[in-house]
């Protein structure tokens, strides 16, 4: 009796085992799929759910991992100000830029990216750039100055 159940456990351990490598195969591709779609934070949610099963764990996948990222970020990023911007046209060709200062409000130093939108008279936006914290990011306290290269276009307005 002890040796059909001893049996009966190994039989179930190595099921379980095979199940989880051909899980994590399958979740291995889908990783490799969404990077090549450049779905980077959706990619790292299936990694996660790769890693989990590694350690026997069960893992709830972030069905939204975009607004919980932006959601993460946005308290810290909110505490940066920028002012005295102004677009600066070439005389000679179609390109430009738009130059300011950004200020560390905050705690933390930060680093990272920050956007620019720009809007047409219908609050649609027309173009958006983005540009990394200048010098590697920014300590409590600190303002520095940054320069976004854009092209020439239409637009009413410009937000951060």
């Amino acid at each position: 009796m002890k040796k059909l159940f001893l049996l009966l456990v190994v039989s179930v351990l190595l099921l379980s085992a095979c199940s989880n490598e051909a899980k994590i195969e399958q979740l291995s591709k889908e990783v490799d799929g969404l990077a090549a779609q450049g779905k980077y934070l959706e990619a790292a949610e299936v990694q996660k759910e790769i890693n989990a099963l590694r350690r026997g764990e069960k893992y709830i996948k972030d069905e939204n991992p975009k607004k919980t990222a932006e959601i993460g970020c946005k308290s810290n990023f909110e505490k940066l100000e920028i002012t005295n911007t102004s677009i600066n046209w070439s005389r000679h060709s179609d390109v430009g830029d738009l130059t300011g200062e950004i200020t560390n409000n905050g705690s933390k130093t930060l680093d990272g990216y920050f956007s620019v939108y720009f809007f047409d008279e219908d609050n649609r936006i027309v173009k958006d750039y983005m540009t990394h914290i200048p010098d590697g990011g920014i300590s409590p306290g600190e303002t520095k100055y940054f320069s976004i290269p854009i092209n020439k276009f239409d637009f009413s307005y410009y937000e951060f």
